[in-house]
């Protein structure tokens, strides 16, 4: 009879670990999906908006270790209407619109519009597709010429790493 109601309440307390590391581990993936949402939507609006992008970038001007959709998340309520920072979940103290606009003259125009500039020198989508043709027949001169093209273009505009 001892050993039956032993066994119950392992089984029992088994049973109850089990469920609450269930429990932890659904909470836990629910947060995870909820803050990827959140930086996959702030990541669609900076790279739309430019005065969404600004304002990412003043904030990383004054706090490099910062990142949207993690430490402070930029709305824009509708259409046409100018983003703000919603939420400000840093340690920091939250920059003023003064603070952000007095840090953007400091970010280099080459840095804001890198992109830009790239596609405006790249070689031409057909040109490309052209020189990936006649790779797969056997020519890959034309792509080693469209490829260093290429790579020129990036060492000149560099990539920015704020806000990307």
């Amino acid at each position: 009879m001892f050993e039956d109601t032993f066994t119950l309440i392992i089984f029992v307390a088994m049973f109850a670990i089990m469920g609450g590391w269930i429990y932890v581990i659904s909470q836990n993936a629910h947060h995870t999906r909820k803050q990827v949402q959140q930086i996959a939507e702030q990541h669609t609006l900076i790279h739309s908006d430019d005065r969404a992008r600004s304002i990412c970038r003043a904030v990383h001007q004054l706090h490099p270790l910062m990142h949207a959709g993690i430490d402070f998340v930029i709305k824009r309520d509708g259409p046409g209407q100018a983003p703000y920072i919603a939420e400000w979940n840093a340690l920091e103290p939250k920059p003023t619109p003064e603070q952000l606009q007095a840090v953007l003259p400091t970010i280099p125009a080459a840095d804001q519009d890198y992109a830009e500039l790239r596609r405006s020198e790249y070689p031409s989508v057909g040109d490309q597709l052209d020189a990936a043709y006649q790779v797969r027949h056997g020519d890959n001169s034309e792509q080693i010429q469209i490829d260093a093209t290429i790579a020129e273009v990036k060492a000149r505009y560099p990539k920015s790493e704020v806000c990307p």
